[in-house]
């Protein structure tokens, strides 16, 4: 037996007001051929013609909603392995991110490199559907899925249908109660889809910012703002890692509307302890080009992040014991620290470089 909470989902898939009408006198007609009554006996209680209510009865015939009902409950209505959720949260991030769902659900596309379609491919294969992979642009791509069951089986776990700057976009309750696993699974489609590459800044020994940007229209831009901010704070935050604060980018035209829209970003910092938990913790999926790039850079920072992290730990342990009147040679043979590092932190007062951002964003 379906849910009653995914047959209001669905129907809310339907605004057409005849389709509905019809849906709701189905279900009464239904009921009264089963108390005895006769064809003209209902005629005169629902507002249904003759010839509807002989299909009805002695055809297939049903309403539209009635098939779709049906055939979701024979497809989708089960209950999932927590396997099944990780690839249900990794699509609905692609579609929050660089995805779309068609405002009639009869079709949803993924957009993104060529080559890295086929690897989310496979995870549309587990769901029964056929997905279809175009080239355009040199390797970017899109891939299609013309299937209207399906495209309301990601609307009911949390896909936006339709122009996502002008709806009103949240991470699904579903997904904020869930565990670690189905919120990487979520991030990394959504990061797959969205966030930029790592990349070094040139001459430097220091990482670009990575920057999450979403453009919203003018009359949504708080609505974007309470989106930014539930992935920074409801989802990034739950695995350590660091962000800036939801800003104002530019304004600008749209030019295949003239809608006038608003970009709006944060930033995730990118020293070597918040990049280094991001990748191990969060990382890309299948976007082949930053997943290559965050593999290369950890070989990099792996160690040099670690020892940040220590000097901080370190630290905190350095002043307690001096506290207690201990040396700070001693100490530093108690902790196995440079001495020098020691007597900097003991007597000159310095602190080790991340500790008060890692302070003051606890």
């Amino acid at each position: 037996m379906m849910n009653s909470n995914i047959k209001y989902d669905l129907l809310k898939t339907f605004r057409d007001g005849h389709q509905i009408a019809d849906l709701k006198n189905y279900f009464k007609v239904t009921e009264l051929f089963r108390k005895g009554l006769s064809q003209k006996q209902i005629r005169d209680k629902v507002n249904v013609s003759l010839d509807k209510l002989y299909r009805w009865r002695h055809t297939n015939s049903k309403p539209l909603f009635v098939k779709i009902m049906e055939e979701f409950e024979d497809r989708y209505n089960k209950i999932y392995s927590n396997k099944e959720l990780e690839d249900i949260a990794y699509l609905i991030g692609y579609n929050l991110g660089d995805g779309n769902l068609s405002k009639n659900f009869c079709n949803t596309w993924f957009y993104g490199v060529y080559s890295d379609l086929f690897d989310i491919k496979k995870i549309l294969l587990k769901f029964g559907v056929k997905p279809v992979i175009y080239k355009y642009k040199i390797d970017n791509g899109k891939m299609a899925v013309h299937d209207h069951i399906f495209s309301r089986f990601l609307y009911i776990y949390g896909a936006i249908p339709g122009d996502k700057t002008k709806n009103k976009v949240v991470i699904p309750k579903w997904i904020l109660k869930s565990n670690k696993d189905i919120k990487r699974k979520f991030l990394q489609g959504l990061f797959d889809s969205e966030l930029n590459k790592i990349s070094k800044v040139e001459n430097k020994n220091h990482y670009r910012n990575l920057k999450f940007d979403n453009a919203k229209t003018l009359n949504k831009v708080r609505d974007g703002i309470f989106f930014l901010n539930q992935i920074r704070c409801l989802l990034l935050e739950d695995f350590g890692i660091k962000t800036g604060r939801v800003c104002l980018g530019r304004t600008y035209k749209r030019s295949r509307d003239n809608e006038k829209m608003q970009q709006l970003y944060f930033i995730l910092y990118s020293n070597y302890i918040n990049l280094y938990y991001f990748i191990i913790k969060i990382g890309f999926l299948y976007n082949s080009k930053r997943k290559k790039s965050a593999s290369k850079i950890l070989k990099k920072i792996e160690k040099l992040a670690i020892l940040e992290k220590e000097k901080i730990n370190g630290y905190k342990k350095v002043l307690l014991l001096r506290k207690k009147g201990i040396s700070a040679y001693e100490i530093a043979k108690r902790l196995k620290l440079k001495i020098h590092l020691v007597k900097q932190w003991s007597y000159y007062k310095t602190k080790p470089r991340l500790f008060n951002f890692y302070s003051n964003n606890s």
